[in-house]
């Protein structure tokens, strides 16, 4: 992911191009293999002398690929390359400790210890150093001296970098350009064509929390519109939902055909990005889900806590791989777990990420149609994910289970207990 400042893009008719590079220009591959070079060479150097050495690229490379843009791209090279970087401390040993106690020392003496001892002999730098060194256990006063800001972040150890090739770079840059003009959204809508898998698009879009609304296109046949709230629809400029809805890009790239037409606030005017799966020539970096603890942390700590529940009521609890489609609403939902009981009722739990006034209505409607034909959904929403506290009491009445934290399953429980529009106390963490 990049920050703001590596964001470039183009404002042309109201609509916005982000930057993008030639993936077969030599230039540009040069560049690339430059920034990934200064990483695999630093590897067991201090980060200092990586931070001059990516200086120097942006001084010597950044004009080769564009006069006045030039360092900004080797920026953001160093910054996706960062990503794949290990850092360590230079040693075991505590700097904030080994100074304190050098200062300790050297301010129990009478005056400040001098270089040399002179005629008094009174202690000097070097004995002050010294001293410290033995207590902590370093083989010399100067070892001490070169660890004493060694928790600096100049003073780390590259240990590991996971290489990729130029190409890789490249691509990964051309992403990441049009993530981060995501952070100023909106609104996405999503069309994903009926070979698409929407599934896998769901899950990336449960995974990142995200508000959402799906509408089914031909009662589902025909696949489906997904709407998502953008980090400046509700919030105000958020940087942690906007770096989630820049998190599901890659998600949707594993898939298509597909559509994205998102509206953006970008440097106070309003534009328009539009993207297709067939026009977006980037491969997604994601692999794709592979295992349950790929899921996001509230659910995850769901399912721990039902396999902990000592009394789960004749329910059992799975994954879900349903899409509820509700044609008469023009809306669709998701459910994360499908629960069955021993006689053989099934029931659906979602259990939302961030939400809003308006997606909490609009869930209440769904749980209340799902009802009319004889299923059963539960939605649950956390206190700390929302913008309204007031919104979310009020949904609670609609039959909303409320949690904070963490989902207990004793919560999910009593509202299985209760009447399907009935209202739900909530638990804990």
């Amino acid at each position: 992911m990049l920050r703001t400042e590596h964001v470039m893009a183009r404002l042309y008719r109201g609509r916005l191009f982000p930057h993008r590079l030639d993936p077969k220009d030599k230039k540009v591959l040069e560049a690339a293999a430059a920034a990934i070079s200064a990483y695999e060479e630093h590897v067991g150097g201090v980060r200092s002398e990586l931070v001059s050495a990516l200086s120097e690229l942006e001084e010597t490379a950044g004009p080769k690929l564009d006069a006045r843009r030039g360092f900004r791209i080797v920026r953001a090279f160093g910054k996706l390359l960062e990503e794949r970087a290990q850092w360590s401390a230079p040693a075991e040993v505590d700097a904030y400790l080994l100074r304190t106690r050098i200062y300790e020392l050297a301010s129990a003496l009478p005056e400040m210890p001098a270089a040399e001892a002179g005629l008094l002999e009174l202690p000097t730098r070097a004995d002050v150093l010294l001293q410290a060194a033995r207590e902590a256990g370093l083989p010399d006063g100067e070892t001490a001296a070169g660890l004493m800001f060694s928790d600096r972040q100049s003073a780390q150890v590259l240990s590991e970098f996971a290489r990729l090739t130029p190409e890789g770079l490249v691509e990964r840059y051309n992403v990441a350009q049009v993530q981060g003009v995501l952070y100023a959204a909106r609104e996405l809508a999503v069309d994903l064509d009926a070979e698409a898998d929407s599934r896998l698009v769901f899950h990336y879009v449960k995974r990142m929390g995200l508000i959402h609304a799906i509408e089914p296109r031909y009662g589902g046949f025909g696949g489906y519109r997904l709407t998502l709230d953008g980090p400046l629809s509700l919030f105000g400029p958020t940087r942690k939902y906007g770096l989630r809805l820049a998190k599901f890009l890659p998600g949707l790239m594993l898939t298509g055909p597909w559509k994205l037409r998102a509206t953006v606030d970008w440097k106070g005017r309003d534009a328009l990005l539009e993207l297709d799966s067939e026009g977006f020539d980037a491969r997604s970096h994601y692999l794709g889900p592979k295992t349950d603890e790929e899921q996001e942390a509230v659910r995850e700590s769901f399912v721990r806590a039902w396999e902990r529940a000592r009394e789960t009521g004749g329910w059992t609890l799975s994954g879900s791989q349903r899409i509820l489609n509700f044609p008469e609403h023009g809306a669709a939902l998701v459910p994360d777990f499908t629960l069955t009981h021993e006689n053989g009722t099934e029931a659906h739990l979602e259990i939302l990420g961030f939400w809003s006034e308006r997606s909490l209505v609009e869930r209440i409607a769904l749980v209340r149609a799902a009802v009319e034909r004889g299923e059963r959904v539960l939605v649950a929403a956390s206190e700390n994910a929302g913008a309204s506290k007031g919104a979310l009491a009020e949904a609670v009445r609609g039959g909303v289970v409320p949690f904070k934290g963490r989902l207990p399953a004793k919560t999910v429980l009593q509202a299985l207990e209760s009447p399907a529009e009935g209202r739900t106390d909530g638990g804990s963490a």
